[in-house]
């Protein structure tokens, strides 16, 4: 059936003219958009349907019946095919962003709704910075956050939530706005979530990619200030040295998870640089000696501990450590380089390899 609907080049204009004729059956607008949803998949078809109308359609069917769960998620599941797809100035003259916005919040305990609804919020801001300024106006962010926390045992709900904020914050006159409501959700689901699972054989999806990209948004948030000392006071560098002690096998998440920690623990606009305990100095040698081979972790780790040296007290730290020096100099040997002369600058404040 999906076959011979794809191949027959009027179903496109024959559903969106049924959607059009039939606005109050929430039967037709359900169905329909399982159809366009089936059809929008193939590139041509996507394109066939925006031109003729069909995403507009859909965005009208949400806005009549944004508390009818059942059409509300085909609708959204069908725009999670389409937005990409589809011209910004119609999406503007839609009105897309209120209309997703108020659905979404007209059914806060639907987590379909929430998650798919979501889905389509990045897909959106992904078009353009406008979507990511009206979204964060209109209050997109705090809905977001408390779908986080109502649904935290949901492992999809943490994820699709952490990639539309960290989306939304590459603009940087948004961090501090979203980080407000955005910073604890997000070590709240992480910390629900971090457990000593095999990440490869997750039973609830790629958890590997989960916690990239929550610490990808954490990445991204803590450029700021006020952002930096949220994370703190929310707990997120034990947090994060937990995930590299539980997951230091997996090259590609300590890459990560020492690239936050680095923005995490210095600000460059108060030359305000993080007290570290043994502790963490402990999670970073321990990376260091396991991914000895792999220049980008190596890379990661020495400009965090580069960053670390501008604090006397992180010094006198370091220094105690007795793994330090070595990891540090066996990189530069490995991969014959000085990583831009960050490495000697950790090794200058040794007093191991100044004797």
């Amino acid at each position: 059936a999906k076959i011979a609907l794809s191949k027959n080049d009027e179903i496109i204009a024959a559903i969106v003219s049924c959607m059009f004729s039939y606005p109050s059956s929430l039967l037709i607008q359900g169905t329909a958009c399982d159809i366009i949803r089936t059809l929008a998949v193939d590139n041509l078809k996507r394109s066939q349907i925006c031109q003729q109308g069909g995403t507009s359609r859909i965005i009208d069917v949400l806005r009549r019946m944004k508390t009818d769960s059942n059409v509300v998620y085909k609708g959204f599941m069908a725009l999670e095919n389409l937005v990409s797809g589809a011209d910004v100035e119609v999406l503007i003259a839609d009105d897309t962003p209120r209309v997703l916005f108020d659905v979404i919040e007209a059914l806060p305990h639907s987590i379909n709704v929430q998650i798919h609804g979501v889905e389509v919020l990045f897909h959106l801001t992904s078009r353009q910075d406008y979507f990511k300024n009206e979204l964060v106006r209109l209050g997109a962010v705090r809905l977001i956050s408390e779908a986080m926390t109502r649904f935290l045992p949901s492992y999809e709900m943490q994820h699709k939530g952490c990639i539309v904020i960290w989306s939304i914050s590459t603009k940087k006159e948004l961090k501090d706005e979203v980080g407000r409501y955005a910073i604890a959700p997000i070590i709240d689901g992480l910390s629900a979530h971090c457990t000593p699972d095999d990440l490869s054989s997750s039973p609830q999806g790629d958890k590997q990619k989960y916690f990239e990209d929550a610490i990808g948004a954490i990445t991204c948030l803590c450029t700021t200030t006020t952002n930096k000392r949220s994370f703190e006071e929310n707990g997120a560098v034990d947090l994060i040295c937990s995930i590299i002690w539980l997951h230091g096998d997996n090259a590609g998440l300590c890459k990560v998870a020492l690239s936050a920690l680095s923005n995490i623990c210095a600000d460059r606009d108060t030359s305000h640089i993080l007290r570290i305990s043994s502790d963490i100095l402990d999670a970073v040698a321990q990376t260091m000696r396991i991914h000895e081979h792999t220049k980008e972790v190596q890379s990661c780790a020495i400009i965090l501990l580069r960053n670390l040296t501008f604090s006397p007290t992180n010094c006198l730290i370091l220094q105690q450590n007795k793994l330090v020096s070595p990891l540090v100099h066996n990189a530069m040997v490995n991969f014959n380089t000085s990583f831009e002369g960050r490495a000697e600058d950790v090794l200058r404040v040794m007093p191991t390899l100044n004797q």
